[in-house]
């Protein structure tokens, strides 16, 4: 980012920022309206940047913050109140006194700080979100798996973390909530009860499920199909349930966490099993006499028996669809 040298001429030595966020001093510039020597007195009593001051120091500041996405303004060493703002919001993201001031505990921490990783949306699978994941169940946000991948429960769990620690609520883990939820060491979110879920399996709901899905046999297996033109496993049993107006997630992963247990398996349910890699990773709806409707890779949209053999040993059990 390219710092704007001040044009002002009274440079001073501010020595909180010697050896910690340069390699030699840091030179701060004091404002037109207090002499050099007060002002320089005024550092070293208190050894602090506030507003008011300008200078390198500043500017150096101001680009720390920025790199944390912090920061909007230019940077052009003016600790104005737009860097202060911005202080108090990396203060308060990291639990410090918050007062808008630059001191020895805010700078070792801004200096110590590095650059987040890309921020996460709905939709992401990564590695990266399992570390987000640990955290929001630690802090009883978030009661899903810890697979990375970024559905419903990791989004709702983001959401009511900003909502409660006053972030803003945009539903992604963008710098500003990773900052303060991976250095949120005690603070503790909702408590979890346990409620009666309604599930989506009255007689009729059972029929239409069923019937629309029977309609479609013989669709043609499509990898990332979600569409009557072909389907992959998960495209059938997402475009069947949002054809009955219950919106389900797009990954097995996902459909997984967003469905309920059950101990006895129903028509309209869901079961799952486990095929080309660990976990949920099939899925089909559950017809009754043992018999369940999916997509098949080899033989598109058909009808299979949970006693068969191949399908029996990787049966992982069966969920219900919660309610719109």
């Amino acid at each position: 980012m390219k710092v704007v040298k001040p044009t002002k001429d009274a440079l001073i030595i501010s020595s909180v920022a010697a050896g910690i966020l340069f390699s030699g001093p840091a030179l701060v510039m004091a404002s037109e309206e207090a002499s050099q020597k007060d002002f320089t007195k005024a550092i070293e009593d208190t050894q602090v940047v506030r507003y008011g001051h300008t200078g390198y120091f500043v500017s150096n500041i101001q680009a720390n913050l920025a790199d944390l996405t912090l920061y909007q303004g230019a940077v052009d060493g003016v600790y104005g109140k737009l860097t202060e703002k911005s202080v108090k919001q990396f203060q308060r993201l990291h639990h410090l006194k918050v007062d808008g001031i630059v001191g020895k505990e805010t700078l070792t921490k801004l200096t110590s700080i590095k650059k987040p990783v890309e921020e996460f949306q709905y939709g992401d699978i990564r590695e990266e979100v399992k570390s987000f994941q640990t955290k929001l169940h630690a802090l009883n946000y978030y009661y899903g798996q810890i697979d990375g991948v970024f559905g419903p429960l990791t989004l709702q769990a983001v959401k009511e973390y900003q909502q409660k620690n006053n972030l803003e609520e945009t539903g992604k883990l963008n710098s500003p909530t990773q900052i303060h939820l991976l250095s949120n060491r005690n603070k503790k979110g909702i408590t979890l009860t346990t409620k009666k879920v309604k599930t989506a399996h009255n007689t009729e709901l059972q029929s239409s499920v069923t019937s629309i899905a029977k309609s479609l046999l013989g669709t043609k297996y499509e990898w990332g199909g979600n569409t009557p033109s072909g389907f992959d496993c998960s495209g059938f049993i997402k475009y069947v349930f949002a054809e009955t107006n219950i919106l389900l997630p797009r990954t097995v992963n996902e459909i997984w966490n967003y469905t309920v247990d059950t101990q006895k398996v129903g028509i309209g349910d869901l079961v799952f099993f486990e095929t080309y890699k660990p976990g949920p990773s099939h899925v089909g709806i559950y017809l009754g006499n043992g018999q369940f409707i999916h997509t098949s890779s080899s033989k598109g949209v058909t009808i299979t028996s949970l006693s068969n053999p191949y399908w029996k040993e990787r049966y992982l059990g069966a969920k219900k669809v919660p309610k719109a």
